[in-house]
């Protein structure tokens, strides 16, 4: 059973200190970067595919919290695109969504994705779910 949150991959991430959040809904990405950012991440916000290739093709995240349904290209598209960019290679990518974790797993690109983290859980959970993805976490 899929739950609220997981991890889906081995990949885990060095450092963790830039995060993007991709998503249509500009006012809660803007509010979940905010209380990123309050704890210390750098944080951008992308309204979609294509602004999140421009700010990837200048600031590297480490991190990417992705939005599933948005319009022109889901976050299934824009998963396939950013993994299809060299420079983000490495980059940890986490459908960030409404849906449950089982829709997104069901899906054949699911597997595009690194996690899975349910939109709606407080902020501490969601930045204690990042701070979980760093591999200094897992020595401590």
């Amino acid at each position: 059973m899929v739950t609220e949150l997981g991890n889906w991959t081995q990949r885990r991430v060095e450092l963790i200190e830039r995060v993007l959040i991709v998503d249509d809904y500009r006012g809660a990405a803007v509010a979940t970067a905010e209380c990123l950012s309050l704890e210390g991440l750098q944080t951008r916000v992308a309204g979609g595919c294509s602004e999140a290739l421009e700010i990837i093709r200048h600031w590297s995240p480490d991190v990417v919290l992705l939005d599933l349904m948005m319009p022109q290209r889901d976050g299934f598209a824009t998963a396939r695109a950013i993994r299809s960019n060299p420079n983000s290679a490495a980059t940890f990518i986490c459908a960030y969504t409404s849906k449950d974790g089982a829709f997104v797993a069901r899906n054949r690109e699911g597997v595009l994705f690194d996690a899975y983290f349910r939109k709606g859980a407080s902020p501490d959970r969601l930045l204690s779910f990042i701070r979980g993805l760093c591999v200094s976490h897992e020595l401590q």
